[in-house]
């Protein structure tokens, strides 16, 4: 049922879109919303097909910690083996570490970020009939942005604090713009949200044990996966599915085009069974936002291109990045990126996001 529904929401995007609209393909809808070039989309799909290979390299390094021959399909966001008990954290030793990673970047940020838990806009205590999860709100470019999250002191608690910030700190540094424009387009939305995640690994990693590090890289190393890689080829499924559909096919003929979308991405390095053939019918983004998924690709391997400038740069590149920040959704991302000396339209800046999660990799081993 949900798969002839499917099918009915594509057609109804392509009979919109193209036939009422002028649109050249399908993905040019999402592409015109998130103020994205079509070929700069392009381009990013395409690295990002191009290095499949790096996370299944790490997919059969996991399978070893794990004690597997392979990983299957079903383990692939598995917890690490250890018999050593994983750190807790304090709340105010987290928002300390917090602090202390901005302020190594950018007094400026570390300071936006202070002013957030100074007005005691952060509400971290779990309680009966509290939602799940974690996210930042501002209502309105004046006001300092609330922040929800549900802190337990493990190390994922930290980085999640550090991401809602980075939020955060986009929202204040946009502040003076108009409200109709202070939010940063979708593709950008993520950029100084994963940027505060890299400020906080960076300080860790110099703090923890060895073994500890080992875990806490292997975490990160799935996240990379399940907001870049796996996020990509969603896209890349859609884009055929939409194709396929257009020209008349049935439910099972779209489930092998999404089973051989996994066996492209995995390779020999998991074994996937036929029953995720399916999986595709259940994805909520494919049903409510067609094409909606690049956009976690862009804005963290954004995020991981920019940190591997500031690596190479030091402190000089804070001004550029909050000028990156401060601008909302003022301009193009391409524009406002292309100011900076940044193009996003050429392969070579995406792959430096990719080389950095193959050098942690390579870490790994």
């Amino acid at each position: 049922v949900t798969g002839e529904i499917y099918q009915n929401i594509v057609l109804n995007w392509r009979d919109e879109g193209i036939g009422m609209r002028g649109f050249s393909s399908p993905i040019m809808i999402r592409n015109i919303s998130n103020n994205i070039d079509n070929e700069t989309t392009k381009t990013l799909l395409n690295v990002c097909k191009k290095n499949s290979k790096i996370f299944q390299k790490y997919f059969l390094q996991k399978a070893k910690l794990l004690g597997m021959r392979k990983l299957r399909r079903y383990d692939l966001y598995a917890p690490s083996k250890s018999k050593i008990k994983e750190k807790n954290y304090s709340y105010d030793k987290s928002v300390k570490l917090v602090l202390e990673s901005l302020a190594k970047f950018s007094p400026v940020l570390s300071g936006y970020a202070n002013n957030v838990f100074k007005k005691k806009h952060v509400d971290s205590i779990i309680r009966p009939g509290k939602t799940i999860g974690a996210f930042c709100s501002t209502p309105s470019p004046k006001i300092t942005p609330y922040v929800l999250v549900n802190f337990t002191g493990k190390s994922r608690d930290v980085f999640t604090l550090a991401h809602e910030i980075g939020h955060a700190i986009h929202s204040i540094s946009a502040s003076d713009k108009s409200i109709l424009v202070s939010d940063a387009s979708l593709p950008l939305a993520e950029t100084a949200s994963t940027f505060s995640e890299m400020l906080l690994y960076d300080k860790l990693s110099e703090t923890v044990s060895k073994h500890e590090k080992k875990i806490m890289l292997s975490e990160k190393i799935d996240d990379f996966y399940a907001t870049i890689g796996r996020q990509s080829f969603f896209t890349l499924f859609e884009i055929e599915a939409h194709k396929q559909i257009a020209n008349s096919t049935t439910v099972d003929d779209i489930s092998k085009t999404y089973l051989q979308n996994l066996n492209e991405q995995f390779g020999n390095s998991v074994k996937v069974s036929e029953d995720f053939g399916i999986e595709w019918s259940c994805i909520p983004h494919f049903h409510h936002a067609p094409f909606y998924c690049y956009a976690y690709a862009f804005g963290n391997l954004l995020a991981l291109s920019l940190f591997q400038r500031y690596k190479k740069e030091g402190k000089s590149f804070a001004p550029a990045y909050i000028e990156i920040l401060s601008a909302g959704g003022t301009k193009k991302p391409e524009k406002l990126l292309h100011e900076s000396g940044i193009d996003i339209t050429k392969p070579r800046f995406w792959q430096d996001g990719f080389d950095y999660i193959r050098d942690q990799v390579k870490e790994l081993s």
